[in-house]
């Protein structure tokens, strides 16, 4: 009796590290969740910038739809002025994660 519930044990003990190695397995290389430069994989939306205050760019889309965003989500080396238009990436899978890139158009 003693032996079986060892055995019962030890058998319950790898599933268990079967059942947590399965979960933290690596993503696939061609998984499309994975970012890249291929605007493919992204949302793109077009703003016209609106107002400048510091570090901060405030801009609206042609359906009135509004954005704010910093000089960190910048990914061009061009200089923003207000009425620029620009195109605002957001991942294709997780809209409302939020912003990407901004690159000036």
């Amino acid at each position: 009796m003693f032996k079986r519930v060892i055995i019962l044990g030890m058998l319950s003990l790898v599933l268990i590290a079967l059942v947590l190695l399965r979960n933290h397995t690596i993503a696939p290389v061609n998984n499309p969740s994975t970012k890249s430069n291929d605007s493919s994989e992204y949302i793109t939306v077009e703003y016209k910038i609106s107002k400048i205050e510091g570090k901060r760019y405030y801009g609206k889309s042609n359906d009135g739809t509004g954005i704010i965003f910093s000089t960190q989500s910048i990914e061009s080396d061009d200089d923003i002025q207000v009425d620029d238009v620009v195109i605002c990436y957001f991942e294709k899978g997780n809209f409302g994660k939020g912003l990407v890139k901004v690159k000036k158009k």
